[in-house]
């Protein structure tokens, strides 16, 4: 029996003898664009890392292709030179896509690449009774439409999962949005508290840098959604905010600068700003890292391209600055210095990703002279934290190299822990369990790991608890509660049991960051597609109670609650909703 991508001309009129029609082996190219299209969606679709997604946005696509061009040049049965002129076709238009670009051409292949071969494999398949002429002009007319199509956007940035997010070439880039904010030129005072009180947010994460909520409960009826009290424009970053008294504080991006932005609360509106001409973009966005730090009067900011500082936080008149990539004797990392400082008595600790001895270091909080520097040189994405450990207060820096802790008036090392991680940078704070444990992880291969800490005497000893390579966690910081930890292995929300490391639930793939409402037993997610939404915090079941959308774009700020008042933003908006006392039962 003969199959029409088999048979070439049985029984053909005796008029088309001469002129036969071409029947091109397809069956191969069919079964390579199934394999191709079902096994990136089982790596991108279905998988959570951001691994996962290159291999099944990029990794897999190549393959195929490569293949496709196998089957093209040696087994299509399509005239040689046509074959020559289809490889040569495909290339230009490729190369045509990528230098039509200023930045990030590159980005537009892991779609336009897919969508020419797959799609030139289909238009063979449905025009597979056309003569051969006809069906590769129409092959032809569909590569220069995809050309002209991807040429006509721009790759902007990327994803939690690493794909390019794109958009039309002639809308405004985010540079381009950035320097066109307004900007009023405030110089009003704030009238803050000497220090942090109760209901404030005073650093990265919260007073205690856990993501950690007690005594605040609000109502979950989120049928209709909590009432918006003020949304503003705000330049590019992915700091969060900093509340204190009637005051927000953040960094973002505006033009060729860096500012440092005090808001009032209530109203959104503008009361001083602090300006370095800075700028930093990458592939992950424009702006600051860092979120301000609130301590005694001060504000301690960190810009992206190392310029740290101690402003007056009712003014926003700098007291001193200094220059991390000059003192860490390094260069400003590939995705910026993203370290939140953290207040220590009288000192000022920041990570540097710094050459060795120079990995962390601590300045003087009144001026800012270095006080120690120390670490073993890695890269990170991390905070310093402060813990305490066995009663011990200390400094954990969590990087490259592993885990190392520190005193926090000297430097002097207490104990480390290697685990060396090659694919991705760590990104995620270390958790303190029980004040006798710490849990930190990575994504790609590594996993996540529990180690106790001992003391004896002057001398510290390590035990490996668990690891679980299974839970990789990238951006997304998690809480504990109860025994468990809440967290994303990648972009999904999973449950984790805190003793033994096994999983619990796995839950939606929300990416974007969480904190835990302990009283409530809820998680308040914001996640990267700027969704608002409340999930139990209990170790028997995933379940989402309520969802709203609250920004538009990439959000991958940390959302904060103060005051009754839940604050987010992202690189494009900021805005504060009403959280409502709940509701007394009958």
């Amino acid at each position: 029996m003969t199959t029409p991508s088999d048979s070439e001309n049985t029984a053909l009129p005796e008029d088309n003898r001469s002129n036969p029609v071409l029947r091109l082996r397809l069956w191969p190219a069919i079964v390579l664009v199934l394999l191709q299209v079902a096994v990136s969606y089982a790596f991108a679709g279905l998988g959570s890392t951001n691994i996962q997604s290159v291999v099944g946005l990029a990794v897999v696509p190549l393959f195929g292709t490569i293949l496709l061009l196998l089957w093209w040049l040696a087994a299509s049965r399509a005239p040689f030179r046509d074959r020559l002129l289809g490889l040569a076709v495909l290339v230009a238009a490729l190369a045509c896509i990528v230098f039509s670009q200023e930045r990030n051409g590159e980005m537009l292949l892991v779609y336009a690449v897919p969508a020419m071969t797959i799609g030139a494999v289909f238009l063979l398949a449905i025009t597979v009774r056309l003569r051969w002429p006809a069906r590769r002009w129409i092959v032809l007319a569909f590569v220069a439409a995809c050309t002209g199509l991807f040429s006509a956007l721009r790759a902007d940035t990327v994803g939690g999962n690493l794909a390019p997010l794109v958009s039309w070439r002639w809308s405004p880039s985010e540079a381009e949005r950035s320097a066109a904010l307004p900007l009023a030129e405030v110089h009003e005072t704030a009238a803050l508290p000497a220090a942090a009180g109760p209901g404030d947010w005073p650093a990265f994460r919260g007073p205690a840098r856990d993501g950690r909520l007690t005594g605040v409960s609000f109502s979950t009826d989120w049928s209709t959604p909590p009432r918006e009290l003020w949304r503003r424009k705000i330049g590019p970053a992915w700091s969060s905010f900093t509340a204190v008294g009637d005051f927000l504080f953040t960094q973002e991006q505006r033009g060729g600068d860096e500012l440092v932005t005090c808001y009032r609360a209530a109203t959104g509106e503008p009361v001083w700003v602090n300006r370095v001409a800075a700028r930093f973009e990458d592939t992950m966005g424009l702006g600051p890292r860092a979120t301000p730090t609130f301590d005694q009067g001060n504000l301690y900011t960190q810009g992206a391209t190392g310029v740290l500082q101690c402003l007056d936080a009712s003014t926003g008149n700098t007291i001193w600055k200094r220059d991390l990539a000059k003192d860490a004797d390094t260069k400003v990392p590939g995705y910026g210095f993203s370290s939140s400082p953290l207040i220590v008595g009288n000192r000022v600790i920041e990570f540097t990703c710094g050459h060795e001895g120079k990995n962390a270091i601590a300045y003087d909080c009144a001026t800012g002279e270095v006080a120690w520097t120390g670490g073993h040189g890695a890269s990170a994405y991390t905070s310093p934290h402060l813990a305490v450990i066995r009663g011990v207060p200390q400094v954990l820096m969590v990087s490259d190299f592993g885990l190392q802790a520190f005193v926090p008036e000297t430097g002097a090392p207490l104990w480390e822990h290697p685990w060396k991680v090659k694919t991705n940078p760590r990104c995620i704070q270390p958790l303190v369990v029980d004040g006798e444990a710490v849990m930190f992880g990575a994504t790609g291969v590594s996993g996540s790991r529990l180690i106790r800490v001992e003391q004896a005497g002057a001398s510290w000893n390590l035990e490996e608890v668990w690891t679980n390579k299974r839970f990789r966690p990238y951006f997304n910081d998690g809480v504990l509660h109860k025994g468990h930890y809440y967290g994303f292995d990648g972009d999904r929300l999973d449950c984790i049991d805190i003793q033994t490391g096994e999983r619990r639930w796995e839950g939606t793939r929300y990416g974007g960051q969480l904190l835990l409402i302990a009283d409530l037993n809820l998680l308040l997610i914001l996640s990267e597609t700027g969704d608002l939404a409340l999930v139990q915090a209990v170790p028997e079941h995933f379940m989402e109670i309520a969802r709203f959308n609250a920004l538009p774009g990439k959000t991958w700020n940390h959302p904060v609650i103060a005051h009754g008042k839940l604050f987010v933003r992202n690189a494009e908006e900021a805005a504060c909703y009403e959280l409502k006392p709940p509701t007394n039962p009958a």
